[in-house]
């Protein structure tokens, strides 16, 4: 997983003002957010396997999936899993230690599986169910963060692009108003 930050200044504030002057441009820079919101999905989508990633893992719901130790353990579905891994571009809430920072867009691991499955291993890494997945499948960051990553100077360089297009065409709309 990508421990670098990309910040990008005036998201909000800039569409939110576009909106007024220039509803095309608007839909424009969303256009990229939202095509490389599907790009980011598919690839992760595109990593889930078939067979689950250990020979423990079972492939059967559980009879009673709200106890632990076991009986309640999510099984290794592929379809459920990739139909877990969704885009959103809700509002996030603002995280006021990281400079009031919302997202444009964002991918979300919504099933139990595939949640376990993508981070296991990120913040403990002792135990032998840990171990053996690190050993089979890598590190933690197994779909979702992998496909960011895999992208990632693509994704920024392109929202990056369309966010810089949006603001010369907000500033061109201010200029304009100016002089009229």
């Amino acid at each position: 997983m990508s421990t670098d930050a990309i910040v990008l200044t005036g998201v909000k504030p800039t569409i939110n003002a576009l909106k007024e002057f220039d509803k095309q441009a608007v839909k424009e820079f969303n256009k990229v957010i939202n095509s490389e919101l599907r790009s980011a999905k598919k690839d992760a989508q595109g990593f889930v396997k078939s067979t689950a990633p250990l020979s423990g893992w079972s492939t059967q719901p559980a009879r009673n999936p709200r106890t632990r130790g076991g009986a309640g353990w999510p099984a290794w579905d592929q379809s459920i899993i990739r139909a877990g891994i969704t885009s959103s571009k809700a509002e996030g809430k603002v995280n006021k230690a990281k400079g009031y920072t919302t997202s444009a867009g964002a991918l979300k691991n919504r099933s139990a599986a595939g949640v376990i499955y993508e981070l296991a291993g990120r913040q403990n890494r002792r135990g032998n169910f840990i171990s053996n997945l690190e050993n089979k499948e890598g590190n933690a960051s197994r779909l979702v963060w992998k496909a960011v990553d895999k992208n990632k100077d693509r994704i920024v360089k392109n929202v990056y692009n369309a966010l810089e297009e949006a603001k010369r065409k907000l500033q061109t709309a201010l200029n304009q108003r100016r002089t009229e």
